[in-house]
């Protein structure tokens, strides 16, 4: 069934739906549109131009803008950048401008997924490897393809709009207006969260690459409004990321449940038709756990029709957030966290089993030495200082809310 509406939960970010599409369809172009559809990939172009060119400065926004909390919004997206910068994430010439969404048209994203399994349908595309989604400039395109989808291939799908998407350093991405409408919080989210994935992306790996940009964009949110002296924002961000990491488990207890009930249906060789009403059931009971565990994430999934290619479009946010938040921990900065896992991500396709190895690699040599092995990094020094010593466990602490 196709749900023409966004997916469950707003915490998960609405900008996010976006990034790997865009940015491999125009590599797509590059390549010489071998086995694509040419008009699909020249539209895509077209509009990529047209967003670009309807990007201003944030300068001359500033200069013009007279609403003093706009004002501070676009004053942000430079200070978010270049705070970035400093804590080794890759920038480039990306959000010194910001497009006006008024003139340029939304972005629309198809994701699908099986219906007998639970697995994202992917596309593949140069560079960025097989990613779980398909953009449009037009949302009638794109519900069109969701029902040939389901009609042709018997899939689930799901059609959102995207408020904003990245293409991953390839253009100096402008920040999208919708975004500084939305204040403060989100503009300095965004901007980390997509300069996360600028910086490190690993191709096939949508799920990891996504949870990864959120665990490190809720610290280093955290300690950018910390160094401003904005106390309360930091504390909402440290108990939005705990809210993240323990709704992470809710989705990943989820995902064991479905694909155990997908294993047995497949061992008794259900019909279809079984198999789509007991799926039901099962999802019913994910959404009743979801509820006992934590009411306010669960709220988000009440009247919306969940599937496989929704619930995949849900967790692929926040996949096994546990231990992206544990391997952070052991490192000294955001830059040798990313510098270890591309590494590590070398040796090993898996980017979860890389960090379970390099876990049991450190603790295997924590053992035999005395010395501390590590400590949790802060970004503003690159390493654990007296004021992180005396703050409360990070083990509690979340990425924001970007709703």
């Amino acid at each position: 069934m196709l749900n023409r509406r966004r997916p469950a939960a707003a915490w998960v970010s609405r900008i996010r739906f976006w990034r790997p599409v865009l940015a491999a369809t125009l590599s797509l172009f590059a390549f010489g549109c071998s086995g694509c559809r040419a008009v699909y990939v020249t539209r895509l172009a077209y509009e990529q131009a047209r967003y670009l060119a309807s990007a201003e400065s944030v300068e001359e926004l500033i200069a013009r803008t007279e609403d003093p909390e706009r004002r501070k919004a676009l004053e942000l997206v430079l200070e978010a950048r270049e705070f970035a910068r400093r804590s080794g994430l890759e920038v480039g010439g990306s959000y010194r401008k910001v497009a006006n969404m008024k003139s340029a048209s939304p972005f629309h994203v198809v994701t699908a997924a099986y219906a007998d399994r639970l697995e994202p349908y992917t596309w593949w595309y140069p560079v960025v490897g097989a990613i779980p989604y398909r953009g449009y400039f037009e949302r009638e395109a794109a519900l069109e393809y969701a029902r040939e989808l389901e009609k042709d291939e018997a899939l689930d799908t799901a059609v959102v709009e995207a408020s904003a998407y990245s293409t991953l350093g390839w253009f100096a991405d402008p920040l999208p207006s919708t975004v500084v409408d939305r204040g403060t919080m989100a503009v300095a989210t965004t901007v980390l969260h997509e300069l996360v994935h600028q910086t490190l992306f690993i191709p096939g790996q949508v799920a990891f690459n996504e949870t990864l940009a959120t665990a490190v964009a809720y610290r280093l949110a955290d300690d950018f409004f910390a160094e401003r002296g904005e106390v309360e924002r930091a504390e909402r961000l440290r108990r939005a990321r705990a809210a993240w990491v323990a709704r992470s488990r809710i989705l990943d207890d989820a995902a064991a449940t479905l694909k155990a009930f997908f294993e047995r249906a497949r061992q008794e060789r259900w019909p279809r038709e079984r198999m789509l009403e007991e799926r039901t059931r099962v999802y019913e009971q994910v959404q009743a756990d979801a509820i006992a565990a934590d009411p306010v994430f669960a709220a988000e999934f009440r009247g919306r029709t969940l599937h496989n290619a929704t619930f995949l479009a849900i967790h692929r946010y926040a996949t096994r957030a546990a231990e992206i938040e544990a391997f952070l921990d052991t490192q000294p900065s955001v830059k040798a966290a990313l510098d270890r896992i591309r590494e590590l991500t070398k040796e090993e396709r898996d980017p979860y089993l890389a960090l379970q190895r390099s876990s049991v690699t450190a603790e295997a040599s924590a053992a035999g030495s005395l010395r501390p092995a590590h400590r949790a990094f802060s970004s503003r020094t690159g390493c654990a200082d007296a004021e992180r010593r005396r703050r409360p466990p990070r083990s509690g602490r979340v990425a924001p809310d970007r709703a």
